[in-house]
């Protein structure tokens, strides 16, 4: 069940990526401005403005003459490639920090982002706070353990531990203690089709795998939580996986009912646990 903030949203600007989180805060706070940048094919019914990656004076112009106070970042945004030819002057004078953060991991970036919207006066949100219901506590979803399960969930987290020192990754695939798949910038999408074209000699016949998928080390879950739906569970289920483990109150997971019937349908199990290092 999913309980919105008791508003309309009227203060509330939804910077939009791609997939479906974008359109459910819009569902749920009617009156929120919806922003997308050039090249989303997104569609809503709200009130939309498209901006550019070069003219952030303009989106900061648009939300103030829109009376915003809040902001909330979702879905999926693929890196920006600037024209300098194309930059307002407010982004123009960002350039030389933004080329330095371009070069780094994605939660510098969306952090030295945000903070440009904070020293403007704007509060930013994550999702989870304006639309309770999305994260999920401990515990077994639907499905069931198997013996190997433990192991597998040991080893993906010692590598995603060690990957997000470096800003790298929120999942991985392990079959049998070995590395199927790390999830880079491509996303969980082409980590999961990756997964499923492995050469048969590489796996274990019968056995499954399980994708991890937890937030890196000091990521700020405001507006790069994780996000797994059904599309993640299908496309796991395809690459002959046995389960889907997420960190409890820190990975967003969509749809949730239908997740659960995608999963019970194809003997897979959706799991909440923490870290276990």
């Amino acid at each position: 069940m999913i309980f919105e903030m008791d508003d309309d949203g009227s203060d509330l600007a939804i910077i939009s990526g791609s997939g479906d989180l974008p359109l459910i805060i819009t569902n749920f706070y009617p009156k929120a401005i919806y922003i997308t940048f050039t090249g989303s094919n997104t569609v809503v019914e709200n009130k939309f403005i498209n901006c550019e990656f070069e003219k952030l004076g303009y989106l900061f112009d648009v939300l103030k003459q829109n009376g915003i106070r809040r902001v909330v970042m979702a879905g999926a945004i693929a890196r920006p490639h600037f024209d300098k030819n194309k930059m307002d002057e407010y982004t123009l004078h960002l350039l030389p920090k933004l080329e330095a953060k371009l070069g780094k991991g994605d939660n510098e970036l969306l952090c030295f982002i945000a903070a440009e919207f904070e020293q403007r006066g704007y509060q930013i949100l994550g999702a989870s706070e304006i639309i309770s219901g999305l994260t999920v506590p401990p515990g077994f979803l639907c499905g069931c353990s198997y013996d190997f399960v433990s192991r597998d969930i040991f080893k993906a987290d010692s590598v995603l531990k060690s990957l997000s020192l470096e800003d790298i990754s929120q999942g991985v695939v392990i079959e049998n203690g070995l590395v199927l798949g790390i999830e880079t910038l491509q996303g969980t999408n082409e980590l999961l089709n990756f997964v499923a074209k492995t050469a048969s000699n590489l796996r274990v016949p019968g056995l499954g795998g399980i994708f991890v998928k937890r937030p890196k080390a000091d990521q700020d879950l405001r507006f790069d939580m994780p996000v797994v739906g059904p599309q993640t569970v299908e496309l796991a289920c395809k690459a002959g996986l046995r389960g889907l483990v997420i960190s409890p109150g820190s990975v967003m997971l969509l749809e949730r009912e239908k997740c659960i019937e995608l999963a019970e349908a194809n003997n897979f199990f959706i799991l909440a646990k923490d870290s276990a290092v």
